[in-house]
């Protein structure tokens, strides 16, 4: 049945090619060697052609993200080079995101932004708690710096930052899928003379696949599902050099694991964030620029699930259900200024404050777990003084960076910064970089990139009390790194290739520390890796188009203090990993593309087995307004699986921690543009 769906699905392929016959796809209208002089600003904050970036960068416009099929942020990942997702289906705290050979769990080493707005809460520091499934369905671009970016961005921007721009346009977009899949998105903008106003929304829901190989600690269950119901708003207003952001994001899961836990019809995750930015923007021609903002940012995390059964220990009347209640606040505002000096040198400083804190932090439960374990008769938010589980202290931040691009003639330039960050609750960090670029013709550019980053302990690391995710520490350190990347650029019309070799070493990781009976967070390890990116991109025909990349680690140990165990970073992760797509675009009304994602062995997954995952994407244009899309993820429903950072208990007397990834997953959009 299987071999018949993949070869029906092969064949329409066929059929669909021979039956177009008009111009190529606008995608393929520039060259190569056209689209590495595309502007982009988050390596500078200031644009830059994308060969000059003095870091390593991946660009992806809407067309790329729409051909390649990528819906949500987690997909996205699996396209960047030296990123690969390790999350699974729930939005649980026990997968990770792997960068450049370091996997962390919340993926608080990944800085995100929605338009400049930092999506990463102060909670967890990270995205994986609230955000990761966040829909890319009226993106513009997504520009990518692979590695340190704390110089310009601060804490968090440790392995990467990746700025997600949205647009706002009148459409609708309607889709239907497997596992009763229905996801409704649409827009609406209008110019009022200098005022314009837009809204964009987004509504998705799925029953789940059902997943088997599972574990389940109450032994009640063999399968599961992994239910899904998302929303996101957005609302827009620009008038003149003003503008306006407001983005509302819900996500809802059932079933599924949660707390390493097992329990259809209770397991439930909530999450809701909140996004607002006033920004105003103003320049004089090429001179200079000024970016002044303000921002805030509400995200909660409601959940519950089953912890013991009924009958087990003081629980006699009712399952034991747990569950958490925490609300995050932050503001920020910040002042940006860019400066050209003379024609050779362009100088930029800027300034930020912030204050963010844990305003709710809350236990749910039908039992009293701060007394004497009575029975409530129904869940219950613990919610006295008390009560709390995470301190309700406020985190204060002052920040200034300055940096200097120069262009010294056609073949060299450089680009140097330096930012302090000044906390109230930890030590100050200062981070440097510096760039070298010589670029001796248009065809090869060399980089030489040395900088520094770091992840401030988050809110959650300092002040949690007893959560049932970590115990707080006020004493813990940042977790910095300093890195070392050498890079070779070759571009011509139809062919782009790239490799760059980087060594990082990250000092002062944040793990559980073991103290007779306590435990709680510390700073325990230690961690350094070389590994290699290796990126092309060929222009077979002009309308046909090979793209890739593979990443390799050469080395990845980890150095955990004496007496202490946590799970070392090269168990966790595939020493290498691969993307390669076939992007096609026979006519003007047709665009298809073919991808396959794979890693080598991981040593915490029972079978330890490498994989593949294949998937397409087909593209109508039937007129200047209408679009029929096919996307299909896991074409060939191979079965395979995640691995957690922490085992979830024992299976056949091994430790057993992994997720079931869905099967096949099919949707058919139809979207309208008017």
């Amino acid at each position: 049945m299987i071999k018949t769906r993949v070869v029906y699905f092969v064949s329409t392929f066929g059929v669909l090619i021979a039956l177009s016959c008009r111009a190529q796809d606008e995608l393929f209208t520039l060259t190569l060697e056209e689209l590495q002089n595309v502007p982009i600003a988050v390596a500078t904050k200031t644009n830059v052609q994308l060969k000059y970036a003095p870091s390593t960068v991946s660009y992806f416009s809407a067309e790329q993200i729409k051909l390649l099929g990528i819906e949500t942020l987690s997909e996205l990942f699996t396209h960047i080079p030296g990123f690969y997702s390790m999350y699974n289906s729930v939005e649980g705290n026990q997968s990770y995101l792997i960068a450049r050979g370091h996997p962390q769990k919340y993926a608080n080493t990944l800085l995100v932004l929605v338009n400049g707005q930092r999506l990463n809460e102060d909670y967890t520091g990270g995205i994986n708690y609230i955000d990761r499934f966040v829909s890319l369905h009226n993106v513009d671009k997504v520009e990518v710096i692979r590695g340190p970016g704390s110089t310009l961005y601060g804490s968090n921007a440790f392995h990467g930052v990746i700025n997600i721009v949205t647009k706002v346009e009148n459409y609708l977009e309607l889709s239907i899928g497997s596992f009763a899949k229905k996801e409704l998105n649409g827009g609406l903008v209008h110019q009022f003379d200098d005022l314009m106003l837009g809204i964009d929304i987004h509504w998705y829901k799925d029953n789940g696949d059902t997943l088997d190989n599972v574990f389940d600690r109450f032994a009640l269950q063999e399968t599961t599902s992994d239910a899904h119901e998302s929303k996101q708003l957005e609302l827009l207003a620009k008038y003149k050099n003003f503008t306006f952001r407001n983005h509302y994001l819900n996500s809802t899961r059932d079933n599924h694991y949660l707390f390493r836990r097992l329990r259809d019809g209770t397991n439930n995750v909530d999450t809701k964030h909140w996004l607002s930015r006033l920004e105003y923007e103003t320049s004089e021609q090429d001179i200079w620029t000024l970016n002044v903002g303000m921002e805030y940012s509400k995200a909660r995390r409601k959940s519950l699930s089953a912890l013991e059964l009924r009958g087990t220990g003081p629980f006699e009347q009712s399952d034991f259900l747990f569950g958490e209640n925490f609300t995050h606040d932050s503001y920020r505002a910040n002042a940006d200024y860019s400066y050209q000096v003379g024609d050779s040198h362009r100088l930029s400083v800027g300034a930020e404050v912030v204050r963010s804190q844990v305003p709710g932090g809350y236990l749910r439960s039908n039992y009293d777990i701060f007394g004497d374990l009575d029975f409530f008769g129904e869940v219950v938010e613990l919610t006295q003084p008390s009560q709390r589980i995470v301190q309700d202290k406020k985190r204060k931040i002052r920040m200034a960076y300055g940096q200097l691009e120069s262009n010294w003639n056609e073949r060299w330039r450089s680009t140097i910064g330096l930012r302090r960050d000044g906390y109230n609750d930890v030590e100050d960090k200062t981070n440097p970089r510096a760039t070298i670029i010589y670029a001796p013709n248009n065809a090869h550019t060399f980089k030489l990139i040395y900088g520094e980053a770091y992840r401030v302990p988050s809110l959650g690391d300092l002040y949690d009390e007893e959560s049932g995710l970590t115990v707080g520490n006020n004493q813990l350190k940042p977790t910095t790194l300093e890195a070392l990347e050498m890079v070779y650029q070759y571009v011509n019309q139809d062919f782009t290739f790239s490799t760059s070799f980087y060594r990082n070493k990250i000092s002062e990781l944040i793990d559980f520390r073991v103290e007779g009976d306590n435990v709680f967070l510390g700073n325990i390890a230690d961690n350094k890796a070389e590994g290699l990116e290796l990126e092309w991109q060929a222009r077979i025909f002009p309308n046909l188009e090979l793209k890739g990349f593979i990443t390799h680690l050469f080395s990845n140990k980890t150095t955990i203090e004496p007496g202490q165990t946590t799970s070392p970073s090269d168990k966790l992760v595939p020493k290498t990993y691969a993307m390669t797509s076939l992007l096609y675009a026979p006519s003007e009304h047709w665009s298809m593309s073919l991808s396959m994602s794979g890693r080598s062995g991981v040593d915490t997954l029972v079978d330890k087995d490498s994989n593949k995952v294949l998937s397409g994407t087909l593209n109508y244009q039937v007129n200047s307004n209408s679009t029929i899309t096919l996307d299909v993820n896991n074409l060939l429903d191979k079965t395979y699986s995640t691995a957690a950072i922490i085992p979830f208990g024992e299976k056949a007397g091994k430790p057993f921690g992994e997720y079931r990834a869905r099967g096949r997953d099919i949707k058919l959009s139809y979207r309208y543009l008017f």
